[in-house]
């Protein structure tokens, strides 16, 4: 949990709402909060509610969780607007405070903990909002923060992953399901939101930013969450999903140069 609360803090430093004002803002925050709180959610419960019930639970905190932080450079990389992921990205993760505990207490119910949700939520999105603040006015050099960054998501991938070792092992059909699904719900949603707005027209630096709000969630804190209320079994959707999504903008990296604008 430290090490996602450091990794929050820092990539939370980068966003900056002052530089993130007017109506167009807005618009795009709250098309990039349906897709993310809308489509993607509803996605994921509905592929998610096929499987067992501690794997379903992991879908749902999956489709409970914001957007990923790293939206925001990868809507720079791939040419859309920064600014516009930053303010969005900001929306989406004020909203999380009330979405996410109201989607997981409904769905998951009483094998939640009310009380442990709501201090995991404080120590992983609230606290590290807060701290982001100072991080940002203290400005430290990029290249520390990419280290400190890089360090923290490796030690949280090595936690979560070693952890599920047995059940990565255990039942090579379903974990072969659980990647169809994260396939449909990364790749399949991706696509389809960038093939509908092509159509109506919306120009491709726009478009960008709506396409990783409709594949992106921030599957640190699912899977996080997923080991300290429940069991490390509840992680595995998350798990394998972040190795699919790293897929995803491999992929996005090399299909977004030949796309019409």
């Amino acid at each position: 949990m430290g090490s996602l609360a450091l990794l929050m803090t820092i990539s939370l430093s980068n966003v900056k709402l002052g530089e993130t004002r007017g109506k167009d803002h807005l618009k795009d925050a709250l098309l990039a909060l349906a897709l993310n709180y809308g489509l993607l959610t509803i996605v994921i419960l509905a592929f998610g509610s096929v499987f067992d019930e501690k794997l379903r639970w992991g879908f749902v905190l999956m489709a409970a969780a914001p957007s990923a932080i790293s939206i925001v450079p990868f809507t720079t990389i791939l040419g859309g607007r920064t600014s516009r992921a930053l303010f969005s990205t900001a929306v989406n993760y004020i909203a999380a405070l009330g979405l996410m505990p109201a989607i997981s207490l409904l769905l998951i119910g009483s094998a939640v903990s009310v009380e442990s949700l709501i201090t995991s939520l404080l120590l992983l999105i609230v606290m590290p909002m807060a701290l982001s603040r100072g991080v940002m006015r203290l400005n430290p050099p990029k290249s520390a923060s990419t280290i400190v960054m890089n360090v923290a998501f490796a030690v949280l991938i090595f936690a979560v992953a070693g952890s599920n070792r047995d059940a990565f092992f255990g039942d090579l059909a379903v974990v072969a399901a659980i990647a169809v699904v994260c396939v449909i719900r990364t790749f399949g949603t991706g696509l389809g939101v960038e093939f509908v707005l092509r159509r109506l027209g919306m120009p491709k630096e726009d478009r960008v930013l709506s396409v990783l709000f409709s594949s992106y969630k921030n599957l640190g804190l699912t899977a996080t969450l997923a080991i300290a209320l429940f069991e490390p079994v509840v992680a595995v959707p998350a798990t394998i999903g972040i190795v699919l999504e790293v897929v995803w903008v491999i992929f996005l990296l090399r299909f977004y140069p030949k796309v019409p604008r």
